[in-house]
């Protein structure tokens, strides 16, 4: 299979949804400020003479960035091979949007999802709808012949019903998955008790996790990682599913205008002493600090 190197650009921190666990916090939120579009494309095209081949777009929520097709047509034009949004998916819900994004040229979108209801998807989004949406979402991509991989965000509420979402969206066809952990940022720790609700020790999940592998063979389905987690508390068949600190060497801008490698975006993370023993210690992300001042660190040890 094809190695693509991998460019990931935040165009904005603004969003249409209120999603509970946004790692974006109160103060970015505020700002809400965009990069210039020139200093998109610029870095856009930098990136692009140094051999980079997959561009991703993110935010905040980039469809609602006022240049996105522009910036989509401009990325195929330098010469990416392939152009992905991160999304909530609200906005390709609209049939005309989501043909002009193809039209554009986009090859790939990742759409996040917080359930297989309305109940589960929009106590995290707080947008009533939501749900509904992102299904028309993923029916529009779908007749354009958009890939699509989900992003299936676990919490304290859907964290129990991770195999039935993974049942529903493959019986809509869907083939590619990533499983995300919380990360303990943003509005997940700005927000007190209406948070709180989502918050939940990683440690609980591994007898569930266990079945995946089994379940996505019967479905026909990829899991093609997990993120914010460390190996230890995964069961042993699932650790190498987990992106750990490299998400496969993408560059990313962030919105100070910083060119950043996203290993170095764990900095500031947790390793106890004990972690070096770990046959892991060299590939995982580390342990988020304010999850460790919620739980402790008492679950985390290190794997022989």
């Amino acid at each position: 299979m094809r190695k693509y190197r991998r460019f990931e650009l935040y165009l904005n921190l603004n969003c249409n949804q209120k999603c509970l666990h946004c790692f974006n916090g109160r103060a970015l939120r505020a700002a809400g400020k965009e990069l210039g579009f020139s200093r998109l494309c610029a870095e856009m095209l930098r990136m692009r003479a140094k051999g980079f081949d997959w561009l991703s777009l993110l935010g905040g929520e980039p469809t609602i960035h006022p240049e996105i097709q522009k910036l989509v047509a401009l990325g195929r034009k330098m010469g990416y091979r392939r152009v992905m949004t991160y999304s909530n998916g609200l906005k390709y819900a609209d049939r005309e949007f989501t043909a002009g994004m193809k039209k554009a040229g986009l090859t790939d979108t990742c759409l996040s999802v917080h359930g297989h209801d309305k109940r589960l998807h929009e106590a995290v989004t707080g947008v009533p709808g939501s749900f509904e949406k992102v299904l028309q979402a993923i029916e529009n991509l779908k007749r354009r012949k958009v890939e699509i991989t989900l992003i299936l965000v676990l919490n304290a509420l859907n964290k129990d019903k991770l195999k039935e979402m993974l049942r529903f969206y493959a019986s809509k066809k869907i083939k590619r998955y990533m499983i995300f952990f919380l990360k303990y940022q943003g509005r997940l720790i700005e927000s007190g008790s209406a948070a709180k609700k989502l918050m939940f020790r990683v440690s609980e999940l591994g007898e569930t996790l266990a079945e995946i592998p089994a379940l996505a063979a019967a479905e026909k389905i990829k899991i093609q990682n997990i993120e914010h987690v460390p190996h230890c508390v995964v069961p042993e068949n699932c650790r190498g599913l987990i992106a750990g600190n490299d998400y496969g060497g993408a560059e990313m801008v962030i919105q100070s205008g910083e060119l950043l490698e996203v290993s170095r975006s764990h900095k500031g993370f947790l390793f106890k002493s004990a972690c070096r023993a770990c046959r892991y210690y060299r590939a995982c992300a580390g342990i988020d600090p304010e999850y460790a001042r919620v739980f402790g660190l008492g679950e985390f040890s290190p794997v022989k």
